[in-house]
């Protein structure tokens, strides 16, 4: 497996690694060691805390298709809570912040046609149809 270092950008190979000949823990060392400037960083294919850590990344890292339903999808009178807001422009991203639409917010659906009435905070929202499709909800 090819390696670049990321101290001196050199790249080795990491099978025939002369470092693991002089290491107390031998064959089971989990560290690579650059040739060139010997900086050691842990070899990800074989060390058992970083394929642990790696999966606790992926269970906590926001999935989009998870279960959490759009507020778009929500029905009317139901109160659901934010939990991500999907990639929108910068300024319609800051524009829901100053309104109280963030991640934690508790919203609650009052109407649904002719466009959708959320409130928020005690502020009484009028949302396009796809800002709200969006912002993933949960259950309160």
């Amino acid at each position: 497996m090819r390696v670049r270092c990321p101290m001196c950008g050199y790249e080795f190979d990491s099978s025939d690694l002369r470092c693991h000949v002089g290491c107390p823990i031998g064959a089971r060392c989990t560290l690579i060691c650059c040739p060139q400037c010997g900086y050691q960083m842990p070899d990800l294919e074989r060390s058992t805390s970083a394929r642990w850590f790696r999966g606790l990344l992926t269970r906590l890292r926001p999935n989009p298709e998870r279960s959490h339903t759009t507020l778009a999808d929500a029905p009317p009178g139901q109160s659901v809570v934010v939990m991500e807001i999907e990639e929108t422009a910068g300024d319609r991203l800051m524009r829901l912040a100053h309104l109280g639409v963030l991640p934690g917010a508790v919203v609650r659906i009052l109407r649904r046609q002719p466009v959708l009435i959320v409130e928020v905070d005690g502020a009484t929202l009028a949302l396009d149809p796809d800002v709200a499709a969006r912002i993933r909800v949960g259950p309160m």
